[in-house]
């Protein structure tokens, strides 16, 4: 029982950690992309052995820090 206590207890700490953290949860978007043109990506970031939506990512990034 003692265990299970711990184990609840440990549960609410981490619980609140996060609720203090403020943790944002990444943001689901849907777009239309041209067929052809995704195809193109996405093979290309395969080739390059990246995830594409990551390389999404790192290009809005990228966007970004460029116009600083």
């Amino acid at each position: 029982m003692k265990d299970a206590t711990k184990r609840i207890q440990w549960l609410e700490s981490m619980r609140e950690l996060n609720k203090a953290k403020k943790v944002k949860k990444p943001k689901l978007i849907s777009m239309k992309i041209d067929p052809d043109l995704l195809e193109a990506f996405k093979l290309k970031c395969e080739i390059e052995k990246r995830p594409y939506t990551t390389r999404i990512k790192e290009l809005m990034q990228e966007y970004l820090e460029k116009g600083q």
